[in-house]
């Protein structure tokens, strides 16, 4: 008798330890499927997860994709760890992607700053969104977003009103998209054969590029004042980390104030060390800055 009740203690924990740690269901969240519709009427999938254990109200993060067809499953990673450290997360399928309704759209269309308010004001309405959720505190939302989203906190966030509470941007770009293509065209984006190898003549052709413009995210910043994030690294083949520090810098005093940059010398654009491969120590940062700023307490 007394070895079947220990085979079963053993079995309801072996059962406990597989419900925490299956890749698909750990105990420490909730979940509930949910549609965001866009301005144009688009109904975007999307899924709200919340933290089990800990009491509402929680502070809200809306996860903004990079570029590409991107869904939820992709931004797991970054949703599981911010609700483990507390927040509600609302995550969609992009538009035209995945379960979510509409066209994706591709090779910049009608331009790229077209394209970009179509996916800000994706964006915009998930963060309206979450706001109205019962659990949540508004006054405690904002942006997590990678590479591309940086574009597309700065439009979306210029729509809302009150605007979002802060912006946490990974491996973002503060310059143009002109300049961006620039840079990806000098470095091969990580992807091709670089055409210029020698960083200082790269951050030379840069720093005198005459090109068409693009889309700049440098006014939307400046107009809708949020403390923001930024997490680069200066090994980025993608982003020119440098040249996104002194677009910052240049911002006048009281919009500079609010931008917090920390740079991370050997990383890349994944922010994972180049000559390791190992990330870098990006959430520490996350969570310091925003218990600092107010959102979260120790």
């Amino acid at each position: 008798m007394r070895l079947k009740i220990a085979l079963g203690l053993v079995t309801v924990l072996l059962l406990a330890g597989v419900a925490v740690f299956h890749p698909s269901r750990p105990l420490y969240m909730r979940q509930r499927a949910l549609d965001v519709v866009a301005p144009d009427g688009t109904v975007l999938r999307a899924t709200l997860s919340l933290p089990r254990w800990r009491s509402a109200p929680f502070a809200g993060m809306v996860l903004v994709h990079g570029s590409g067809r991107l869904e939820r499953r992709h931004l797991t990673g970054d949703m599981r760890r911010l609700v483990w450290e507390g927040f509600a997360v609302l995550s969609y399928d992009k538009r035209g992607v995945g379960e979510s309704g509409g066209e994706y759209p591709r090779d910049w269309g009608g331009g790229a700053e077209a394209t970009l308010r179509i996916l800000a004001g994706d964006a915009a309405a998930a963060l309206s969104f979450l706001r109205k959720e019962p659990e949540i505190d508004p006054a405690r939302v904002g942006f997590f977003g990678a590479s591309q989203a940086s574009w597309i906190i700065a439009l979306a966030s210029q729509s809302l009103q009150p605007p979002p509470r802060f912006q946490v941007i990974l491996s973002g770009a503060a310059v143009s998209t002109g300049v961006e293509q620039f840079y990806s065209d000098l470095t091969g984006d990580g992807h091709r054969p670089p055409r210029v190898t020698d960083r200082a003549e790269i951050e030379r052709l840069v720093s005198a590029f005459d090109g068409e413009p693009g889309f700049d995210p440098l006014p939307g910043f400046v107009a809708t004042p949020v403390p923001t994030l930024w997490l680069l690294g200066d090994r980025d083949e993608s982003v020119p980390t440098f040249a996104s520090v002194e677009a910052l810098d240049a911002l006048p005093p009281d919009a500079a104030a609010l931008h917090t940059v920390v740079r991370f010398p050997g990383a890349n654009h994944a922010l994972r060390d180049v000559d390791s491969g190992e990330p870098v120590a990006v959430w520490p940062a996350a969570l310091t800055w925003l218990e600092r700023i107010g959102v979260t307490r120790r």
